[in-house]
């Protein structure tokens, strides 16, 4: 059987609880076919997990973010759009939806809108990634009451000077504050969801002080983790670009993104909408799973990635390719 990748290589957790943890069955068999069915090639009917870009607009402008630099068209998911997404979703059985992509969904009026149907329609893990500047008293409020299972709060550090560098736009004690009140409204209101991580991005100036934002930050969040910095390819080795390997990609048979105009692209990490099949608008997310799809998962099954200019462009290949020692690093 050819290898893929059974985690997400760039995420690590450093303390408190395992927010992935759960005895419900059916959360249970998620995790299940997430790990096995890249392993087994097997796709199955429809994917287990939706990116659904509510606003490709951000409030902020960190140095390390493609949407600081890239110009994305901006623009705000519909409600008929999100609406359409979820029944089908609901009615084949998605387990999971994120609804974020490049932007800030604190942005979207209707976020806790959207959140409420996508519960509604049995969809067992719903979250988001957020800065958390706009989360004030009544977003908490929000998203609480509409069913939120879990956030991921994007921060970098303890410290402001260092925090305030590269979220810029940010306010480090205001933040700090957000993020507090809404664990705090949670067990007032004698609730578990959602359940809180922080996540750095591991800058280099955060690289040896790990210790101290596991100390600053546990006691105020559920988990405490980071992601490695998404290196650049060509900083790296330029001769990825011709390396075939057998190394297959694990999300084309997990996940797929709906970008705020309802283009549907293959991967969280085509920011700029180079693998597109098509839009929700004209077909349905489970033709484009099963039948358009299928065109990509084939170019990896043959070793054929490097020719797919996204797939060259991703850090995760650049990363299993090295590990793997069919690149070397200078």
């Amino acid at each position: 059987m050819t290898k893929t990748a059974e985690k997400d290589q760039l995420h690590h957790d450093l303390a408190g609880e395992n927010i992935l943890d759960s005895d419900d069955v059916r959360f249970m068999e998620y995790r299940r076919k997430w790990d096995e069915n890249p392993q087994n090639l097997n796709p199955g009917p429809f994917p287990l997990h939706l990116d659904i870009e509510v606003t490709s607009t951000c409030n902020l402008k960190c140095p390390f973010c493609a949407t600081t630099y890239s110009k994305f068209k901006s623009g705000f998911m519909e409600w008929e759009t999100v609406k359409k997404i979820l029944d089908e979703a609901g009615e084949k059985g998605l387990y999971a939806c994120k609804f974020n992509f490049r932007g800030e969904p604190l942005l979207h009026k209707d976020l806790g809108r959207f959140i409420g149907y996508a519960k509604k329609k049995g969809i067992i893990d719903v979250f988001f990634n957020t800065n958390a500047v706009l989360l004030t008293e009544d977003k908490a409020k929000m998203l609480i009451d509409s069913g939120l299972d879990r956030l991921t709060v994007s921060f970098e550090g303890f410290d402001k000077t260092l925090y305030e560098k590269n979220r810029i736009g940010a306010k480090f004690e205001e933040v700090v504050a957000n993020v507090v009140r809404l664990r705090n409204m949670r067990e007032r209101l004698g609730g578990k969801n959602p359940k809180i991580r922080i996540q750095a991005v591991l800058i280099p100036e955060l690289k040896d002080r790990l210790s101290e934002y596991v100390s600053f930050w546990k006691d105020k969040v559920d988990q405490v983790s980071y992601n490695d910095m998404e290196p650049s390819v060509d900083s790296v080795c330029k001769k990825i670009k011709c390396v075939k390997s057998s190394w297959i990609c694990p999300f084309p048979y997990q996940r797929m993104t709906i970008m705020w105009d309802g283009s549907v692209t293959v991967c969280k990490n085509d920011y700029y909408g180079k693998l597109i099949l098509g839009n929700i608008e004209f077909d349905s997310i489970e033709k484009y799973w099963t039948s358009s799809l299928e065109v990509l998962r084939n170019k990896h099954k043959k070793g054929l990635a490097h020719e797919v200019e996204a797939c060259v462009e991703c850090p995760l290949r650049m990363i299993e390719l090295i590990k793997r020692k069919e690149v070397e690093v200078n």
